[in-house]
């Protein structure tokens, strides 16, 4: 199995290393031989992807380019102090995730410390340990000695992961379901022989729980963007009577409830009324529902958690507790997928609540934004996460409106949720690679309003796809490694531009 180990030293440290790879006869992969192929006895069946940095500053920029599963700071020969190294990898990698989005990491559970035996290296060898990183050598007497030592670490490791592949998709209203549908068709196109359909768990959230429970139950992602665009011949159209079915007399029994005495009250008692006016939702979400049950029912009528041969898993919110209730996972394995679904996407106070088994649940993204980690506990070591929920900057908000900045204002504060919860894991769960697909771009400008637009717009759907290869290109190197590792491989550049410039569907 190929891993990349990343050996970050003094000058001197690069030069030994240099001469300690021709004597094991690795195999030079750029011409100014700083990067090695190499296969040995004392790695077993392992193979390394070796890169030799001098400049601790060049981490950051290495990373955009590399991945990097294992990274070695060796302190010895004057390196700089390996705690303030580590705070400085971290500083400069977090400035970078800015522009490279929030899957440019490097946990410190990845990183190794080499020191030397010195006054003081137990109290150091502490620091660091209380900083989480993976490990710490100290004096390492030769490479020999250090390639055995880092083959026992990864061999180690492998024992422990089940290596699973799950995808996670995030809510994000009608909008969301549009960039999803073009994301997730680009990522499947973008992958040879095995796909995101060959995954094992699947979670959803909002949303984003209708690509999850398609990609779990084989439904095609090109059959739901014929749908959007209203020429799917088995999937009713995605019209915007189906999911805006105005609950006109919900709204109009309440009006009555609470006007009946309104003459009888005080100016002051009015903003109470009014208040109470408003219904726990404007639109009844009965079309969507029915448009969920026609869509499995088409499918093979696979309307059953347990009937699926891959796990997934559906968010929702307890309307009471607000506790985050996942569907799909005892106790709640034996309700119909498309009432999870209709429950997942409940979000107040546009679609109204849903009620299963006498129980009332909200949208799942109230509670939790993302199901991150009960993939990791299911054994998922890469996890494909599509996240449609970024907010727009602009540079004079004030001059936008106040709808605008309110939408905003909720796009941040879930995506911050989201990017908290995706570092907590990241840091928890230092050996699980993660994959984050998000708008940017003419695409984040053109979902930059109301996610609840009454328009569906099928032009999102075109850009996600197209920025999605695009981002693939960007990074080929980086997600073609961590792809590889788990059994996925990716087109190459040529191909992914091909597809770039040719249409999602015909």
């Amino acid at each position: 199995m190929l891993h990349y180990l990343t050996y970050v030293g003094s000058s001197h440290q690069i030069e030994l290393a240099k001469k300690s790879f021709e004597k094991f006869h690795a195999q030079p992969l750029s011409s100014d031989n700083e990067r090695f192929k190499l296969s040995h006895s004392y790695l077993g069946d392992l193979e390394l992807v070796v890169s030799l940095l001098s400049d601790i500053g060049k981490v950051g920029p290495h990373l955009k380019t590399n991945q990097i599963d294992l990274l070695i700071y060796d302190e010895r020969e004057g390196g700089l102090d390996a705690y303030a190294a580590i705070h400085k990898i971290e500083s400069d990698v977090a400035s970078l995730a800015q522009q490279w989005g929030p899957d440019f990491v490097l946990p410190k559970g990845r990183i190794i410390v080499l020191l030397e035996n010195a006054v003081g290296v137990a109290e150091k060898s502490f620091k660091l340990g209380r900083l989480n990183v993976k490990d710490v050598l100290v004096a390492p007497q030769s490479i020999a000695k250090t390639l055995r030592w880092i083959a026992r670490v990864l061999l180690k490791d492998r024992e422990k992961h089940a290596y699973k592949v799950g995808v996670a998709c995030n809510g994000g209203a009608v909008e969301g379901h549009l960039y999803q549908a073009g994301c997730i068709h680009a990522l499947n196109r973008a992958l040879r022989h095995r796909t995101l359909y060959d995954c094992d768990i699947y979670s959803g959230v909002s949303s984003g729980s209708l690509h999850a429970t398609a990609l779990a139950s084989g439904i095609p992602e090109e059959e739901i963007i014929h749908s959007i665009k209203g020429t799917s011949q088995r999937i009713p159209p995605l019209k915007s009577s189906v999911i805006y079915d105005f609950a006109g007399r919900e709204i109009f029994r309440r009006f009555a409830q609470q006007a009946k005495d309104w003459g009888t009250l005080s100016p002051l008692s009015w903003l109470s009324k009014a208040i109470k006016i408003i219904p726990t939702g404007i639109f009844k979400g009965d079309g969507l529902l029915s448009y969920i049950t026609a869509t499995l029912n088409e499918w093979g009528g696979q309307n059953d958690f347990r009937s699926l041969h891959k796990e997934l898993y559906i968010g929702a919110t307890h309307q009471d507790t607000f506790e985050h209730v996942i569907m799909g996972a005892p106790p709640w394995t034996h309700v119909p997928i498309s009432d999870a679904i209709r429950a997942s996407c409940a979000i107040p106070p546009f679609f109204a609540p849903h009620k299963i088994d006498g129980t009332t649940y909200l949208d799942g993204q109230i509670s939790s934004p993302c199901d991150l980690e009960l993939l990791v506990r299911r054994g998922c070591n890469l996890i494909v996460i599509v996240d449609p929920i970024l907010p727009y900057a602009v540079e004079e908000a004030e001059n936008a409106g106040g709808l605008f900045n309110l939408i905003q204002s909720i796009k941040s504060l879930i995506n911050t949720r989201f990017r908290s919860e995706l570092a907590h894991s990241t840091e928890r769960f230092p050996d699980v690679d993660f994959m984050v697909f998000q708008p940017y771009g003419a695409c984040s400008s053109l979902m930059r309003g109301s996610p609840l637009k009454y328009k569906i717009n099928t032009q999102i759907v075109d850009l996600a796809y197209k920025t999605t290869l695009a981002r693939l290109r960007d990074r080929h190197e980086v997600y073609h490694a961590r792809l590889l590792k788990y059994g996925f491989e990716l087109a190459d550049e040529e191909t992914l531009q091909e597809l770039e410039e040719a249409a999602p569907v015909n």
